[in-house]
Order: structure tokens, then C-alpha cells, then sequence
């Protein structure tokens, strides 16, 4: 086998196929109405200086949309197929990925317990009012990282287990190799519909924001998959990860295990912006809100400072650099834009920037 740019092997066409009919053939329940769009912003590209598409994951059919989706799909499809009955999943108190385990474990009818990080709040706003709205259990545990959530995460199984339930256990972000492997499916998808519709440029560069890193690993392997294809621009949204390359490679090879495929992913190749992360996860940057604004007053879409904002900013730093002048740009919107109903992250919005 020869060498590849973004894993350690290239795989044969055989190997490929193989592994694609082995992932069409996980167990998977409908969450999504896809093929999501992809979209051409013209407006929104005159004014950054380079030809800018967006996919829209923002926009769905269960629980306000957003990246997630796709994760659960294959994680729960995978979870009711070992007779699931209850959803455990966790994330920080304004969690997209817990909002869309409450609303997928509704759609399914699974109880849904939500572990999330942070104090009790006094007023519920934005993902978590929507928790309580769709019927999750929600349990704020305080101020711990979520390196150490495995834990509370495992007694709370236990406690399903010993009232008679059985669980399934969803890290952040459902980030686990077969929730990343949604965004394989995800890639094969993006490529089809730039082969059918998207820019003529057949080679463009994807951007999205990455925390957990299911997202982004999913992409790698879909690129594999793929043979080539939109190479995979990750922008870290405030260091979650203590070694994001290493991690992001390491899920990623999982993942593509999950396939029976023996590859193994260099960190070396996993494309991240660490610079627009702020000071820390849920921190918001004035780049961000300068790039919210910006593609919503010229093309009526709207982000999330937390998220979503911070891979929108990155790539309206680099359009504007030039980095983007020789191929278009496909901006991945993983969703979040709920936490602009958040008093601690819309008034900065509505402000002025310093």
C-alpha cells in the first residue's frame, strides 16, 4: 500500500467499497431530512472576497437541527437495535448535542437523562429550556471538566440498570467512533452534491467549527472513503481537547476500525485554526459576533457565538487574506444558533465589539 495525505495508507478501490457497504449498512434511524442543502452565498462572498458556499445543517426536522443529528442517528440506530430504552448523553449547560439527544430520544420515545456541566441556573433559556421542553431529565452536576464526566456518566447508567432500564451512553457531542462515522456519510453526501450542483471548481475546502471532534473525524474518514476529495479545515472552538490533533486522528481511526478498516490517521495531516477559539470554550470573541452579523445582514443566516460563529470568523480571516482566492469554500454550519437566546451570549451580539 502507498502512502495517503490524510491517513497513514491509501486504500484500494476495493477496500473502499467494501467499507462504504459496510457503513450503509449500520443501523441508523431517520432524524434528518437529507440531503441537507448546500447553498451559495453571493452576497455574503463579495464581501469577504472569495467564492463561499454553505451547508446547511443548520436547518432540520427534529429538535432544531444542527450537526448532532447526523451523530445520532447511528449512535441510537446502533442503541435500539441492542434494546436501548433510555438516553444518557451530557454536555455543557447550553449543549447542542444534549438538545438534540432530548429531542432524538422524544422522536424515538426514549427516557432521556441530560448530565450538564455548570451550576443550576436560575432562569432556563435558549438549548436548555428547549431540554425541558422536549421532556429530558436534566441534572446540572456543577463545575467539572468534561475529562472527568465518565464517571458521573457510568453511575448514572448504573442507576437506569438497577431501576430496571437499559442505557445507552452518548459522550460530548455523541462524539464516538460510530457518531463520527455520521459524518462520513455526511462527506459522501457533500461530494455528490458538488459533483450534481455545487461550485465548478470540483476541489473546494470545507470549514467547520470542531469541539468534541466527531464532526471533524467523521469528514476524514469520509474523505478516505471518498478516494480525495474537499480537503477538511477544522476550527477549534476553545481547546476542549488537550492534544487536538492527536485526539481528532486517534477518533478518527476508530472510527474508520468501526469499518473493519486497518488504517491508521497521522495527526500530522488533521487541519486545525487554533486561533479563534477565544480564551476558552463558550467564550465570546468579537471576531465571531463581527462574522454572525455579517452573514446574517447579507444573507439572512444567523450563527451562534459559542459554536458556529467562531468557524464562521476563521474563514472570513482567511478569505480576507487571500487564502481562499485560488478554489471556493464550503462552510459546514453545524447549527447552535439557539444560544443567541441566551442572555450570557446574545447581549454581546446585540452589543458593540470592543
Amino acid at each position: 500500500m502507498q502512502r495517503d495525505e490524510s491517513t497513514a495508507v491509501r486504500l484500494t478501490p476495493a477496500d473502499r467499497a467494501g467499507a462504504r457497504e459496510r457503513l450503509a449498512t449500520l443501523p441508523r434511524v431517520h432524524l434528518a431530512t437529507l440531503p441537507t442543502p448546500l447553498q451559495h452565498l453571493p452576497r455574503f462572498s463579495a464581501a469577504v472576497g472569495a467564492e463561499v458556499w454553505i451547508k446547511r445543517d443548520d436547518i432540520g426536522e427534529v429538535g432544531l437541527a444542527g450537526n448532532k443529528v447526523r451523530k445520532f442517528e447511528l449512535v441510537l440506530g446502533a442503541a435500539l437495535a441492542e434494546g436501548a430504552d433510555t438516553l444518557v448523553t451530557t454536555g455543557a449547560l447550553q449543549s447542542n448535542s444534549a438538545r438534540t439527544g432530548a429531542a432524538a430520544a422524544a422522536r424515538l420515545g426514549l427516557r432521556c437523562i441530560l448530565v450538564l456541566t455548570g451550576p443550576e441556573p436560575a432562569t432556563r433559556t435558549a438549548n436548555l429550556l428547549l431540554d425541558e421542553v422536549l421532556g429530558a431529565e436534566v441534572r446540572p452536576v456543577g463545575a467539572i471538566g468534561w475529562q472527568e464526566l465518565g464517571p458521573v456518566l457510568d453511575a448514572v447508567a448504573d442507576e437506569v440498570r438497577a431501576d430496571g432500564g437499559h442505557p445507552v451512553v452518548a459522550p460530548v457531542g455523541a462524539s464516538s467512533p460510530l457518531g463520527a462515522l455520521g459524518f462520513a456519510l455526511g462527506y459522501l453526501e457533500l461530494v455528490e452534491q458538488l459533483r450534481t450542483s455545487g461550485p465548478a471548481h470540483d476541489d473546494p475546502t470545507v470549514v467547520h467549527t470542531s469541539t468534541s471532534g466527531g464532526t471533524h473525524a467523521g469528514l476524514v474518514v469520509g474523505r478516505l472513503l471518498a478516494g480525495g476529495g474537499p480537503g477538511v479545515l477544522g476550527v477549534d472552538a476553545g481547546r476542549v481537547l488537550r492534544e487536538p490533533a492527536a485526539d481528532l486522528a486517534r477518533l478518527a481511526t476508530a472510527a474508520a476500525a468501526q469499518l473493519g478498516l486497518d488504517v491508521t490517521v497521522d495527526p500530522a495531516t488533521i487541519e486545525l485554526d487554533l486561533d479563534h477559539g477565544g480564551p476558552a470554550y463558550g467564550a465570546v470573541t468579537p471576531e465571531g459576533i463581527e462574522a454572525i452579523r455579517l452573514l446574517a445582514r447579507t444573507e439572512g443566516i444567523v450563527c451562534d457565538p459559542v459554536y458556529s460563529g467562531k468557524g464562521l470568523a476563521a474563514l472570513v480571516a482567511r478569505a480576507r487574506a487571500g487564502r481562499f482566492a485560488d478554489r471556493p469554500v464550503v462552510f459546514w454550519h453545524t447549527g447552535g444558533w439557539h444560544a443567541l437566546f441566551d442572555p450570557h451570549y446574545g447581549d454581546p451580539v446585540l452589543g458593540t465589539p470592543s
